[in-house]
């Protein structure tokens, strides 16, 4: 057998399944890899010690066995979270788990420890962290993207078999791309958020991060709390999103996305131009996270990283009549496009339209700049509240699958037919 650690979620849920494995082992396997990695990588920034003697407990469904991580933003109960910011670095541990958790552990998922993540989820590259920024496993110099980083991390790095996060503007697929693994944004709302610190709650959606397109697949069945739906991607028309998602690409990106795009024409996909109009106006979602965190501006102020603050105060200036006004706007937007693009199924573009950056090209005033062009592609989809994964085309870079609303076993479907016929999986 491979190395336990280099299994995917399904074949280790096979292979527990089949006695060949058991679940206290692959628990263990997974704490000896942190052992060794989290120091450099800061995957992790706390660990449950009753892991290993869970998963020996666990005898019973879906997940039974498989060890996940947890996004530092989710309540997991006896554990602190923390936001990886120091605001909340006193917090009590929650007394409950996030429904999100609840669920995973009721099909037999073990939570090995909460995540690294960007300070309250507030950016795109996963630099500024209460706990050292997480390192890409790809190539250590580098950002793993945000603001889900260390959760990507953990499941690149074979430290877990799949890992919650969350997404407001690109925090599971963009670290996922960034991670050369699959991140997946399912319909907003269709993953409860109960009990995850907000960033935004008209954009934030919870997410699984895997090694798969099958595995994110197995996990969306647990949180979403429904059956299995893959469906057979037959003659797929397939709407490729060029202008604005494929313009300024880093020379990878664009190489990356046009062999994937080949390699769809050869599954006898039709390709189409399309074009997706979204606002960025960000009205809407600063006034959120104002609303959310002034307690504690006001109460620990000096906590936050200098990085964060000013963004969330950005939001005070909005005014109560341009919050409604700009809400009611995203209504309609999502109203207007909810069936997807006419004419097409899916909708194609590259995840991110550059390369992680290197961390030290967050040390200074064009930080902001460079997230903002990390998040460009897949923030239009949060604003429409589409299901949307990566999958990758490169080592460092993924393709993005989309889709209208509800439409989320067709994203995946047709996400794990081009990962089985047109890339070789690589941890």
């Amino acid at each position: 057998m491979k190395d336990i650690c280099s299994l995917s979620l399904t074949e280790l849920r096979a292979a527990i399944a089949r006695g060949e494995l058991s679940a206290g082992a692959a628990a263990c396997a997974c704490r000896e890899r942190i052992a060794a990695e989290n120091e450099e990588l800061r995957a992790f920034i706390s660990l449950r010690e009753s892991a290993a003697g869970e998963a020996e407990e666990t005898q019973h469904g879906a997940l039974w066995g498989v060890p996940v991580a947890v996004k530092d933003l989710i309540d997991v109960r006896g554990m602190r979270t923390t936001a990886a910011s120091r605001v909340l670095e006193d917090a009590a541990p929650a007394e409950a788990d996030a429904e999100c958790v609840r669920r995973l552990q009721a099909a037999g998922a073990i939570v090995l420890g909460k995540s690294n993540l960007h300070e309250f989820a507030y950016g795109g590259s996963g630099a500024i962290s209460a706990y050292g920024a997480a390192r890409n496993p790809r190539d250590r110099r580098r950002v793993c993207g945000g603001s889900s980083s260390g959760s990507a991390a953990a499941v690149a790095a074979g430290l877990c078999f799949g890992a919650l996060g969350t997404d407001t503007a690109g925090s599971i697929r963009l670290p996922a791309a960034c991670c050369g693994i699959v991140g997946f944004k399912p319909t907003w709302g269709a993953v409860p958020a109960s009990g995850v610190i907000p960033l935004a709650w008209s954009y934030d959606h919870v997410g699984p991060l895997a090694r798969t397109v099958e595995d994110a697949g197995v996990l969306y069945t647990v949180l979403a709390g429904e059956l299995p739906r893959w469906e057979d991607c037959k003659a797929l028309r397939c709407g490729v999103a060029r202008k604005y998602y494929c313009e300024g690409l880093a020379p990878e990106v664009e190489a990356g996305f046009e062999r994937a795009l080949e390699a769809v024409r050869g599954l006898g996909w039709s390709l189409h131009e399309v074009e997706i109009a979204v606002s960025e106006d960000r009205k809407v979602s600063n006034a959120e996270s104002w609303a959310f965190h002034e307690k504690w501006v006001e109460e620990r102020g000096a906590l936050y990283d200098p990085g964060t603050l000013p963004r969330i105060v950005n939001g005070k200036k909005v005014r109560l009549e341009e919050y409604i006004e700009k809400r009611r706007e995203l209504e309609l937007t999502r109203e207007r496009m909810r069936a997807g693009v006419p004419g097409v199924d899916i909708v194609l573009t590259p995840t991110s339209p550059i390369l992680p950056p290197l961390l030290e090209e967050f040390s200074g005033p064009e930080a902001r700049t460079l997230e903002l062009k990390m998040l460009r592609n897949t923030r239009p989809f949060n604003v429409l509240g589409w299901p949307a994964v990566s999958l990758p085309t490169t080592q460092m870079g993924g393709m993005q699958v989309s889709a209208g609303w509800g439409r989320d076993w067709l994203v995946l479907s047709a996400a794990r037919e081009i990962e089985r016929n047109c890339f070789e999986r690589s941890r």
